[in-house]
Order: structure tokens, then C-alpha cells, then sequence
């Protein structure tokens, strides 16, 4: 079982929450995890955005995908969540959804200190 790195948005709230519980969830499993925000060299480097990151098992996801592998370690009663990464239409479904929350996540649950510079901020 490689390690896997999570980068997410440090600045806000709600991803701040998620961060904190894969984080649980990647201990109670057994999956090896590295966490980072999107504010890091590494990820602007890597010429990351603002949506969630997952590199795991050679790959790199982002958003609905990452969520999709997350769900994997999640705890037993939430794994079923995984099921909706087996085909193309649950994906478009979850990747929808998952659009939703990202546009209206600071206004939903607020943002934190480290918040993500808009594209040309970044110095």
C-alpha cells in the first residue's frame, strides 16, 4: 500500500473538515497519507488548482475522482459511496454534485486564514 498525498484548500472551511477526516480515516485503514494545501511550493509547482488533489497508486485525481478514492478508505458504512466510481454516468452524476458544493463552498461553510490567491496572485 503506497502513500498517498492529499492537497486541498486550506482556506476553507469545509475542506479544511474533510482534510481532518481522511486524515481519520486514511489511520483507522491502514493507508499511508500526506497531507498538503494547494498554497504549497509543491502543488503550485505541480501547477495545481483549487480543486481537491489525491495522487494515489500512481495517479493523480482531482475533485469527484479524488472523492471516489477517498470513499475507499472511508469507514464501512460510507464505502458504498465508492460504488458510484464504476461507471461513466454515476461519474458524471458525483462530478455534477461535486461541482455544486465546490462553486458554493465559501459561501456555504465560510473560509479560514489560508485562503487560495485568485489565478495571477500567486507570486
Amino acid at each position: 500500500m503506497g502513500t498517498w498525498k492529499l492537497f486541498y484548500d486550506g482556506g476553507c472551511n469545509l475542506c479544511h473538515a474533510s482534510q481532518l477526516r481522511v486524515e481519520r480515516w486514511a489511520k483507522r485503514s491502514g493507508q499511508p497519507l500526506d497531507v498538503d494545501i494547494l498554497l504549497s511550493d509543491e502543488a503550485i509547482a505541480k501547477g495545481y488548482g483549487e480543486a481537491m488533489v489525491l495522487e494515489a497508486d500512481g495517479k493523480v485525481l482531482t475533485a469527484a475522482d479524488a472523492w471516489m478514492k477517498v470513499m475507499t478508505i472511508a469507514p464501512w458504512y460510507l464505502r458504498w459511496v465508492a460504488l458510484f466510481g464504476k461507471t461513466k454516468a454515476t461519474m458524471a452524476v458525483a462530478a455534477f454534485f461535486y461541482g455544486i458544493v465546490a462553486k458554493y463552498r465559501l459561501k456555504w461553510f465560510g473560509t479560514r486564514e489560508c485562503k487560495i490567491p485568485a489565478k495571477g496572485e500567486r507570486t
